[in-house]
């Protein structure tokens, strides 16, 4: 038996798509766009667009995307609030756009393939429902691979969370995240001597990189192990 309830049917009650819970997300990050325009240098601003996109596309995230864009000039609360924009924008699309995620090509079978393999795992962990909230906000603010908002939104719905308290979680995992990372970079670049070249700058980065990417094989290790 199933331990894992749907509180919340995500549109598969017969609650069907428009044209405007599929366009208010892209219109919000239209809009964001605009504004950031106004007071942003054009260079600075096609770089930011660029990582954008790009965060949007994987395998990029945040430990790669930030340190680019403050390097780049881009004040770091800019690029922390930006991500955490892209998580909320992403996670009120799938929230309000669910069942038509589900007949993408290619997309919808994986994601049914996930949320019965996801299932399978909360069914033999019960546990982890006294966890959901916290643990789904810890999930979206950790670098973790796949912890973005798509695939937090279904991680969210196999909890049986409604559609607010996933918004709810993936936003505020984003912001935590999100500016968490940008002050650890902006902090490391701060003490990066004026005349030190660009070379040093990348090797900084670069041994920032290595421990973070040691840091998370340990932790797919050890999660494996516990598997």
């Amino acid at each position: 038996m199933a331990i894992v309830q749907q509180i919340d049917t995500w549109g598969d009650d017969g609650d069907t798509t428009s044209w405007l819970k599929v366009s208010v997300p892209f219109l919000l990050c239209g809009l964001y766009l605009v504004i950031v325009w106004l007071f942003l240098p054009a260079e600075q601003w096609l770089i930011l667009f660029g990582m954008m996109v790009a965060y949007i596309v994987p395998p990029l995230g945040r430990e790669t995307i930030i340190p680019v864009c403050i390097l780049c000039g881009i004040p770091w609360w800019l690029v922390a609030f930006t991500l955490a924009f892209l998580d909320f924008a992403g996670g009120l699309f799938m929230a309000w756009n669910f069942p038509l995620v589900l007949r993408i090509p290619y997309a919808g079978p994986w994601i049914s393939r996930f949320m019965e393999a996801g299932r399978t795992f909360l069914d033999r962990r019960p546990w982890l429902e006294r966890f959901y909230f916290a643990g789904l906000v810890a999930f979206v603010a950790l670098p973790f691979d796949g912890s973005g908002s798509i695939v937090s939104s279904i991680v969210g719905r196999m909890l049986g969370m409604t559609k607010v308290a996933v918004i709810s979680c993936i936003t505020i995992g984003g912001f935590i995240g999100s500016f968490a990372i940008a002050l650890g970079v902006d902090y490391a670049v701060n003490l990066i001597p004026p005349g030190a070249g660009t070379w040093v700058s990348i090797g900084i980065f670069l041994l920032i990189g290595v421990a973070l990417l040691a840091t998370y094989l340990s932790y797919s290790r050890g999660a494996g192990t516990d598997a």
